[in-house]
Formats: C-alpha cells, structure tokens, sequence
C-alpha cells in the first residue's frame, strides 16, 4: 500500500512538472537599440510575463544600460510593455519594449503557448517580419495596422551670395514612410530628403539645378580654386543629365559626412527614437527637446536665441536622455534645411 501511495504520488508530481513545463514558453525578440541590434528572452507562463532577460546588446553603459537594468522589471511586474521608459535612456526602453513585443509575436513562440497579454504595438524593424502572419499583439488584427507616405517641401534663400555676388538658392523635399498601430503609435518609419542647390554653391555630390534651358545657366562652383568660373550649359541635354545625377540624401551616403556620422546613420538614430510613438509624442518630444530656431536637440553648447533658457530648465535626467540622442544624432528636424517632422506628420495623415 505504502509503495502504491508512493508511486502515485511520484506520478502526481511528474504530471505537475509535465503541466508546469507545457505553460511554460520561452520566446526570443529583437529590436534595434541605440547601438544596435538588441535581443531580449521573454518567458511566459500562461498569459503572464514570468520573467524578461536581456540577452544581448551594444547600447552605451551607465546610460543604455541603466535601462536594460530596471525596464524588464518593470514590464514583467506590470504584464505589459506600457511602463514608462526610464529616464535618460528612452531609445534603449523603446528598443526593449518593442524586442519584448516581438518576441510575443505568435511567429517567434519557441514553446507552445499562443496567446499573449495586451501588449500594445509592436515596434522596431524586427517586429514587421511577423504582423502579416500573426495577430497584431496590442489585441486587434493585423488588418488594422496602417501605412502611409508624407511629403514636405521648402525652398531656402541662401546661404548668401557666390564670390562674385549672384545669388545661392536651395530647395529640400522630404520624404517619409511610416507604419502605424492602431493607436497611431509608429512601428516602422523610413525618412530620406533631396536637397538641391544652385551650382554655385560648393557642397560635395550636392545635387545642382541650374534652371531651364534657355534661361542662359547659371554661375558654376569650381571646387580647385575656391570659387565661381564661368556657367553652367544651357543646353536641353545639359538639363536632363544635371536632373538625372540627382540624389537623395540617403543615396549620397558616405559622401555626406557630418560632425557625427553620415546623414543617413543620423536619421536612422531619430527613426529609432521615434519607433513606439504617436505623431503627437514625436511633435511634443521635438517641442520640449529641440530648439524653437534650428530644430537641433538642445546640448549645453546650443547657441540659438532661447536655446539655453529651455535647455536649463531641464531636469539633469532629461539632459543625459538628449546627450545621448546628439551622439548619434544632430541635425535639424525641422527649418529651412527641410521639415521631416511634417513629412511624419503627412505620412500618418495619409495611413490606410
């Protein structure tokens, strides 16, 4: 009798742990982060987190870091990735909570659960491998998810005169994709600009516009002595190629370099600071954290009227979010050099 209680309770247990082991399910997400390609192992068990690792990353210590530390606690308490990022490092808790929604995506489950909590949108670019396959995880479909273009264009007087007195012009046209969740926060999104300048002005692989033909050319730059010599052709010919050499911002890559990186490695960090948000967040986080004259994120050297007041009277938290930010990303999003923040705009406003 004892051996038979004895076995039928060893039986009980294996069948627990066999119950255990069936609900439990390990799922692996990724995201890109500040510094890169972060990847997060988010357990469930049942409909509830049970636990969310960071398991790998390339985003700056003492500051990325600091949310790779508290954030997964944070989800795991609450069951969900609406928490609030941690300060001073908001594009490594937006990488996060975006890799965790991944990972609850129904096509990255390595167990057998299906069903997950309501997670809000997912985010970043991995999330978009799976939102044509899978339920949308904030709980509506997939269906409801919305993409869109915006266009923005201006024209820019300047910047000045040529050595010989005729006039620079410029215009910008940018360009913006997004998709969008159900809630208008931004899950992927893809910006890219052309620029184009009358030939006197001296920019490498700058794009020229000279005018039309028969309007007699324009002054054209000569990059080896530093200054204007003779003009541009005025030919139909010479007006179709000079439109056809045109490129974009993005296709110039590495030829145009900034202080910090190319043009290009600076838009994609803003695109990943703005994945996880509404146009409205993006607008009100540019309205708080960039200048009212150049569209910059505000540093402690800005220099614009108005840029130190607003820049101190910041907390010292939301001060090393945006030193963060501007060691990867530095131009304007929104002056005479081109409005990506209404090109944004324009691509939500246009979202089917």
């Amino acid at each position: 009798m004892q051996r038979t209680v004895k076995s039928f309770l060893s039986l009980l247990s294996a069948c627990l742990l066999a119950g255990c082991a069936a609900t439990a399910d390990e799922r692996i997400g990724e995201a890109q982060g500040y510094g890169g390609t972060l990847r997060v192992s988010v357990t469930m068990d049942g409909d509830k987190i049970a636990d969310v690792q960071v398991i790998s990353h390339s985003e700056t210590q003492n500051i990325g870091t600091r949310a790779i530390e508290a954030l997964p606690k944070d989800i795991v308490s609450a069951n969900t990735t609406e928490v609030d990022a941690i300060s001073g490092a908001t594009v490594t808790s937006n990488a996060i909570k975006a890799a965790v929604r991944d990972a609850l995506s129904i096509g990255n489950a390595t167990g057998g659960a299906s069903a997950s909590p309501d997670m809000g949108a997912a985010g970043g670019a991995s999330a978009q491998s799976d939102v044509s396959s899978s339920p949308a995880v904030d709980g509506s479909s997939a269906g409801s998810l919305k993409s869109g273009m915006g266009m923005t264009a201006l024209g820019r007087i300047g910047p000045g005169k040529d050595d010989a007195g005729t006039p620079v012009y410029s215009f910008n046209v940018v360009f913006a994709h997004g998709s969008f969740d159900s809630a208008g926060r931004v899950q992927s999104l893809d910006v890219d600009q052309l620029e184009v300048a009358t030939p006197n002005y001296d920019g490498e692989s700058m794009p020229h516009f000279s005018g039309f033909p028969g309007q007699g050319g324009y002054a054209l730059w000569d990059d080896a002595s530093g200054k204007t010599d003779g003009k541009t052709g005025d030919s139909e010919e010479d007006y179709l190629d000079e439109i056809a050499g045109w490129k974009t911002k993005r296709q110039r890559g590495a030829e145009y370099k900034l202080n910090t990186g190319t043009w290009a490695e600076q838009m994609d960090a803003y695109e990943r600071l703005f994945t996880g948000k509404t146009v409205d967040e993006i607008e009100a986080w540019v309205g708080q954290y960039c200048s009212d004259a150049n569209g910059r994120p505000l540093t402690a050297e800005s220099a614009q009227e108005g840029d130190q007041e607003k820049y101190n009277a910041l907390t010292d938290e939301e001060k090393s979010m945006l030193a963060d930010v501007t060691t990867a990303a530095t131009i304007s999003l929104n002056d005479a050099h081109g409005d990506i923040i209404g090109a944004i705009r324009n691509a939500w406003e246009n979202a089917q």
